[in-house]
């Protein structure tokens, strides 16, 4: 997916992929949504856990930007050639939780991303190290990686084991 250079590109490409990604979480049935196999041994509830989590992860590194913090991104004890074991610590942090829980979850971060994305200027979306935990990205990259390109992922994975299972 090609990066977005204006804050219309942005704000549609979110848009597009989380309706595309919206689609393809339709079309499985509730009797499906916990079985595994999307992603290695997880399973639908688990690949849209992960993108809540992501989502709260970014929204509280830039909550504190806000307020002049640079947090460790992306864990304080992890770095970013680690994701793995993060991936895997956000999989048992969610596991038990209920789909509902999940879904609504995923429901309310995207509204929030959307918000953000929509509220702030251009110039701040595109602006390189804005805040120091951002280090070369501007935040539309950040706000991408955690909606649009994440979406996408997802629903390949998702559309991909939906063939398969069918």
């Amino acid at each position: 997916m090609p990066i977005a250079k204006s804050k219309s590109e942005l704000l549609h490409d979110m848009e597009a992929e989380y309706r595309l990604l919206k689609r393809s979480l339709d079309g499985i049935g509730a009797d499906r949504f916990d079985s595994p196999g999307v992603c290695h041994e997880w399973s639908v509830k688990d690949v849209v856990a992960h993108l809540v989590e992501w989502k709260r992860m970014f929204l509280g590194w830039y909550a504190e930007g806000l307020q002049g913090g640079n947090p460790p991104t992306p864990a304080a004890d992890l770095k970013w050639n680690q994701l793995p074991a993060l991936n895997d610590r956000i999989y048992r942090k969610w596991k038990a939780v209920p789909s509902e829980v999940v879904l609504a979850e995923f429901e309310a971060a995207y509204a929030m991303m959307l918000e953000l994305a929509r509220a702030l200027p251009e110039e701040k979306l595109f602006q390189k190290g804005l805040y120091p935990w951002m280090r070369v990205w501007p935040l539309a990259r950040w706000i991408a990686a955690n909606t649009s390109s994440h979406y996408r992922w997802a629903g390949i994975r998702i559309r991909r084991w939906g063939k398969l299972a069918a």
